[in-house]
């Protein structure tokens, strides 16, 4: 379906009812296809919200750039348009969890609970990420430039589809992303933007919160280290940027999920959704006592 708000049009995808309402936020480059197997699994009992980001997917087009300040105002956009009254647990993925954070900040009445899937974190990107972030930032660059000539549309997509791995209709969407260049525009934009996104999350680190938030790690995470010993350290690091998040709330938990990695801990999977499934759901079930 697709909801007109004030700042845009989104795409939107809605499963499941319930007296509590799941609200799913995708990290870079994905749209709402990212959260298949999870909303299957959350829809059994709750409303899931999800849904393509403006400059993603089937939304409209954006005209400011992809800050996630600016982000967080038009998911609040998207919220109002649908005149949800039901209580909201929002769950972020990577810089998704920005949005969140600041959704969380910006419009307090909003949310009556935070999950966070492995957030990015501003020391993250400014120090251990650095070098890795301006890889896939010259790659987002590249996608954008091949589409801006067509490049990307002379590749036959039973090519792709061999390098794509993932099911028959997220394939699909995923084709259609790699050679869209709205999609590569947005992309760019966000990590242009990511320096000032970064700025904006330390402030509201600052500021506390009286909301139940959920922090999980991957124990297995992404980066250019390729020694057991260096990815002990990275994820010792990067447990301890998570953990700040729960800081800012009296009601903060953090917990380490061992054998995910950042690309499973969304539920990439009908196994990986099943698990992180459970954990969202207890908090469900705390909202509809």
């Amino acid at each position: 379906m697709y909801v007109n708000g004030e700042l845009g049009t989104y795409h939107v995808q809605i499963k499941g009812d319930g007296k509590v309402t799941v609200l799913l936020e995708c990290g870079m480059m994905h749209t709402l296809h990212q959260w298949k197997y999870l909303q299957e699994e959350l829809s059994k009992y709750a409303k899931v919200i999800a849904y393509d980001r403006l400059g993603y997917g089937k939304s409209g087009a954006w005209t400011t750039e992809r800050s996630t300040e600016q982000q967080a105002f038009e998911c609040y956009d998207m919220l109002l348009a649908l005149k949800i009254k039901s209580p909201i647990i929002a769950v972020g993925h990577s810089l998704g969890a920005y949005i969140v954070f600041q959704l969380s900040r910006l419009f307090p009445n909003a949310l009556q609970s935070i999950i966070l899937l492995d957030p990015t974190h501003p020391t993250l990107e400014e120090h251990e990420q650095k070098l890795y972030d301006k890889l896939l930032y010259q790659f987002a660059v590249l996608m954008k430039r091949a589409n801006q000539v067509n490049l990307t549309k002379l590749i036959p997509n039973k090519i792709v589809r061999k390098f794509v791995k993932a099911d028959k209709s997220n394939q699909t969407e995923i084709i259609r992303s790699i050679k869209s260049f709205k999609h590569w525009k947005t992309v760019v934009s966000e990590w242009k933007n990511l320096n000032y996104s970064n700025d904006r999350i330390k402030d509201a680190l600052k500021e506390k919160i009286d909301l139940p938030l959920l922090v999980l790690t991957a124990s297995k995470q992404s980066g250019l280290t390729f020694s057991t010993k260096k990815n002990k350290e990275l994820l010792h690091k990067v447990e301890k940027y998570h953990k700040e998040y729960c800081t800012t709330s009296n009601q903060g938990k953090h917990e380490t999920l061992e054998g995910f990695t950042h690309s499973t801990i969304y539920g990439n999977n009908k196994e990986t959704a099943n698990s992180i499934s459970e954990l969202i759901k207890k908090e469900v079930e705390r909202l509809n006592e």
